[in-house]
C-alpha cells in the first residue's frame, strides 16, 4: 500500500515502532507486511493498494519514500476520478494512471531513518512519549513536536486514548469498563467517540 499525506498526520505501526507520516510525506507498505494505520482527525491522504497478483516488480520493503511531482500528480488525479469506496477500473485513463503508478512503485527507494524524518533527534523521545500515552514534562519539546505533526500534544494524546478505547470496545468491553481501564471518565469516552472515531462506542 502506498500512503501519501497532503494535510495532517497518520501513524503507521510496524511491530513495536510507530512512524509518523506528515503532510508532503509518503510511506510504502508491502502487501504482506503486518501493520496498523491510525489517521488523526482532519487528515487528508491518498492510499493506493497493490495486489499480490501483480506480475511487475513491486517494492518489497516498508518505509518512507519521496513523493515526486509525478507520483503526487497521478495520485491526485486518481483520487479525483474515484467515487468514494469504488475500485478504479484498469481500463481507460484510470488504468493508464494506475500503470504509471505501478512503474513508479517498481523503482521506489524507501528508507526509515527514524520514526519522524524531519524532526530533530532530541525531540524524538517526546514524540515517543506522546504516542505511548506517557506524561510529557518538556513543554518546549512538546511544542516542537506539535508543530511537526500539526496537532497539539493534548490532541495527539486524546486521539490515541480513543484509539485504545475503540480497541477495548471491539474486545467486548462496555464504556464503564473502558473508562476504568484507561483511567478516565465514561463521560469523556462517550463525548469524544463521535468527533474522533466517527462512531459511538
Amino acid at each position: 500500500m502506498m500512503l501519501i499525506v497532503s494535510k495532517g498526520c497518520a501513524l503507521i505501526r510496524l511491530g513495536q515502532q510507530e512512524f509518523t507520516v506528515t503532510a508532503g510525506q509518503g510511506f510504502f507498505i508491502p502487501f504482506d507486511c503486518l501493520h496498523a494505520m491510525t489517521v488523526l482527525p482532519g487528515t487528508q491522504y491518498h492510499t493506493v493498494a497493490f495486489s499480490a497478483r501483480l506480475t511487475s516488480p513491486v517494492c518489497r520493503e516498508a518505509g518512507y519514500f519521496t513523493v515526486t511531482p509525478l507520483i503526487g500528480a497521478v495520485a491526485n488525479t486518481l483520487a479525483s476520478a474515484q467515487k468514494r469506496g469504488d475500485e478504479l477500473p484498469m481500463t481507460g485513463e484510470s488504468g493508464n494512471l494506475l500503470r504509471v503508478l505501478g512503474d513508479q512503485v517498481a523503482k521506489l527507494k524507501v528508507k526509515t531513518p527514524s520514526i519522524a524524518p524531519g524532526l530533530a533527534a532530541e525531540h524524538l523521545p517526546v514524540l515517543t512519549q506522546l504516542i505511548q500515552g506517557d506524561r510529557v514534562t518538556n513543554n518546549e519539546a512538546a511544542d516542537v513536536v506539535a508543530a511537526y505533526v500539526g496537532f497539539s500534544a493534548k490532541e495527539i494524546q486524546t486521539c490515541l486514548l480513543m484509539r485504545e478505547a475503540l480497541r477495548l470496545s471491539r474486545s467486548g468491553r462496555n464504556v464503564e469498563q473502558i473508562a476504568e481501564a484507561l483511567h478516565t471518565s465514561p463521560a469523556l469516552i462517550t463525548a469524544m467517540a463521535e468527533p474522533i472515531l466517527g462512531e459511538s462506542l
